[in-house]
């Protein structure tokens, strides 16, 4: 992709609208790049490196005179000023696309409305194991564009992608895709499920039947699907066989690949609980599909130590537990959290609302909540969906919600902050309202 002297405009300022300008800046481009926050983070370095700014709104002048515009994952593609150049005959791509159209190595993506931050992370490890020099990121860590200029030197790009992204493909190919699941999220965003579920299959739509496509069975949007996907398809679920795919065999692990067929072990850490299980499926068979060997796959299993603020236990107080599922921001999260507990759970909902549809979890919560605390801005509203199912009560942020819940938990049962929504009510992101949670637990527990 040729950008010397192309005028760029760069929309949104983010982690990946930096990479973004960085990127373009290093091949020629004249970028102007537009956010509609007065001073973002990154409007200097950008500055500095030869970028135009237009920050405090977004002008149509701007998008008048682009020959590329660039799109992060946050703004949305149906911006009046957006579809406006795109009629117009503008290109409009998303950073994800500009940056695999630079990049030079091949790429496995993940997708899916749970699991994929797991699956890419736990892949990553497997690659390096196996003696792949890899570099990791997307929606996870670092942007593809930041990436891109690595890749010479790299065997496999492992990405992330979320449904934001897919929005704004164009060519991007992966040589392997993974869809995990596909549940209500985003509904803000996207009109109804079928368009959320849409974008999400947009990322086999380039792919060729000698890529390698893997989908979840057991996972009824995505498997239904399965027509859709051009490419090479391998299966898996809790029950097989499938071939090529992988299943469950008690503790153990099936894979059934054109290398072969193996059986690895998860033993008791932290892949063993039931979502995870199927999280280390994918992981496994989109590495075999990389080419790596069934011995990384077991090493790397072996030393897996999870993610930060999805289930981890972070402290217990007279026979309570309490776990941080920060990272659970929708529905789906909640329901797999909840299926995975041993306990019955105190548990916390809320933050700044995506229109979930807590009513689902119902008889969840009726088997495994003793009661939920809602907190947030949107404590109001998931508590009129879920009270009917189990006691519940609303707090006004998530200190005096955790306050509740420590005087609600009885011995053997367990707090959970498994939110089901964003954080950006009261936080910069979920990391830091799952610190607020551990912050809170340690207070208590030292006390």
């Amino acid at each position: 992709m040729d950008l010397k002297g192309k005028k760029v405009l760069v929309v949104g300022l983010g982690a990946s609208g930096r990479a973004a300008s960085l990127l373009c800046l290093s091949q020629g481009a004249l970028v102007r790049a537009t956010d509609n926050h007065p001073s973002p983070a990154n409007a200097g370095e950008l500055a500095a490196a030869g970028a135009e700014l237009s920050l405090g709104g977004h002008r149509d002048q701007d998008f008048a005179e682009a020959q590329l515009i660039v799109l992060s994952p946050g703004v949305d593609h149906r911006l009046p000023e957006v579809r406006k150049a795109a009629e117009a005959g503008v290109p409009v791509i998303g950073e994800l696309e500009l940056g695999w159209r630079h990049t030079r190595c091949p790429s496995v993506m993940i997708t899916g409305t749970n699991g994929k931050s797991t699956v890419t992370t736990l892949l990553g490890e497997i690659l390096e194991t196996a003696g792949f020099k890899t570099l990791v990121g997307g929606n996870l860590g670092r942007p593809l564009c930041d990436m891109a200029p690595e890749s010479g030197q790299a065997d496999w790009a492992v990405v992330e992608v979320s449904s934001f992204q897919t929005d704004t493909m164009d060519r991007l190919r992966p040589r392997v895709a993974a869809i995990l699941n596909i549940s209500p999220d985003h509904l803000n965003r996207y009109p109804d499920f079928e368009a959320y579920a849409a974008s999400k299959l947009r990322l086999l739509a380039n792919q060729a039947d000698d890529d390698v496509a893997v989908l979840c069975a057991d996972d009824k949007p995505t498997w239904q699907r399965r027509s859709l996907a051009p490419a090479s398809l391998w299966g898996y679920g809790a029950v097989g066989p499938y071939h090529p795919g992988g299943w469950l065999d008690g503790e153990a692990l099936i894979l059934e690949t054109p290398a072969g067929q193996a059986a690895l072990s998860l033993g008791d850490g932290t892949l063993s609980n039931g979502f995870n299980r199927l999280n280390a499926l994918a992981a496994c068979l989109c590495a075999a599909a990389c080419g790596a060997s069934f011995e990384a796959m077991q090493q790397a299993l072996d030393t897996f130590s999870g993610l930060a603020h999805r289930l981890a236990r972070v402290g217990e107080r007279d026979g309570v537990i309490f776990f941080d599922d920060s990272k659970g921001t929708n529905v789906g999260a909640v329901a797999a959290a909840l299926e995975a507990m041993e306990r019955r759970v105190v548990l916390l909902l809320g933050g700044q609302d995506k229109q979930g549809r807590f009513a689902e979890l119902g008889p969840l919560l009726g088997r495994r909540a003793a009661r939920v605390v809602c907190f947030g801005e949107a404590g109001p509203s998931i508590y009129q969906q879920v009270v009917g199912f189990a006691p519940a009560e609303v707090a006004p942020d998530l200190a005096a919600g955790f306050r509740l819940a420590l005087e609600r938990a009885l011995p053997g049962e367990a707090v959970l902050l498994s939110p089901g929504c964003a954080s950006f009510d009261a936080y910069s992101g979920y990391a830091q309202r799952g610190e607020h949670f551990q912050n809170l637990v340690e207070e208590v527990c030292r006390g």
